[in-house]
């Protein structure tokens, strides 16, 4: 358990250490104060303090209090505030009053763009001069936590998107990848197959081709024999015709022989009547 640099544990909580010399921290019925006393002792003013519960995270151990979350830093700006009406009781420095009253003029006035404006080079001027240049540094830290912060996280949460997007784009040309590849592969496919496919015609074109040449083989072989058998049959037919010829010049041409008294038929198959009767022998 432990408190932020700018805060002390009293009665088991953490409340703002009180800036010597000027204050003392003291118990103001019952409650943390701070006291401003006079030389002789005597009570100026005083202003009650914050109490906050101490926090369990020792890695937040000797940081300032604007790490130590929303608690921690009202109960600072409480703090500041009331130090401030208590400085201009105490009136150590009429700078100090000048300031003071100028910041709650301004604080009266806040509510638009101007009056926040003024409020807050009140504010500086007025912190500045009763804290010092340190002030200014711790208010800067804590300005950064409470109203950068938003910023810093809209930006990373900006980056994880786009990184998110990235992401998802990166996976969207690995499928288009994968998607080309498997074109690419069909298309091969296509390509085999289309050559398996043209191999197959020429391959039965081939194949057609022999078999027109085989049957004008065999074509050629079957008019070639019956050219021959053509050229015997003429022949045949050239002998028959001359046989016939020669016979019918043959006939054309009566024959007389002398068969005697018993030749029966003429040479032509006549009977003796109607033949010519042979010449008388001398």
């Amino acid at each position: 358990m432990g408190c932020p640099l700018e805060f002390v544990i009293s009665q088991g909580a953490c409340v703002v250490n009180c800036p010597s010399p000027l204050y003392t921290l003291q118990i103001v019925e019952g409650v943390p104060s701070c006291v401003a006393k006079d030389s002789n002792g005597a009570t100026i003013t005083s202003f009650g303090l914050t109490s906050v519960a101490p926090e369990t995270d020792e890695s937040l151990t000797g940081t300032s209090y604007i790490n130590w979350g929303p608690n921690f830093v009202n109960a600072y700006d409480t703090f500041t505030q009331d130090r401030a009406v208590a400085d201009a009781t105490v009136g150590t420095k009429t700078i100090r009053q000048q300031l003071f009253n100028a910041l709650q003029a301004a604080e009266n006035a806040r509510g638009t763009p101007a009056g926040e404006d003024a409020y807050q080079s009140a504010r500086v001027a007025y912190y500045t001069a009763t804290q010092g240049d340190g002030w200014a540094e711790t208010e800067r830290e804590r300005i950064a936590q409470t109203k950068a912060q938003p910023i810093i996280d809209g930006l990373v949460s900006q980056y994880n998107n786009l990184k998110a997007k990235q992401t998802e784009q990166a996976s969207t040309i690995q499928v288009i990848n994968g998607l080309r590849d498997k074109v690419l592969t069909v298309k091969d496919d296509m390509a085999f197959s289309v050559r398996t496919f043209q191999k197959q015609v020429d391959n039965i074109k081939n194949q057609i081709n022999i078999d027109k040449k085989n049957q004008v083989d065999a074509t050629k072989a079957t008019v070639s024999w019956i050219e021959v058998v053509l050229n015997w049959m003429i022949a045949i037919a050239t002998l028959v015709c001359i046989f016939l010829l020669l016979r019918y010049f043959a006939r054309s041409r009566p024959v007389r022989r002398d068969y005697g008294p018993y030749a029966p038929f003429d040479m032509w198959g006549r009977p003796p009547a109607a033949a010519a009767p042979p010449p008388p022998r001398v």
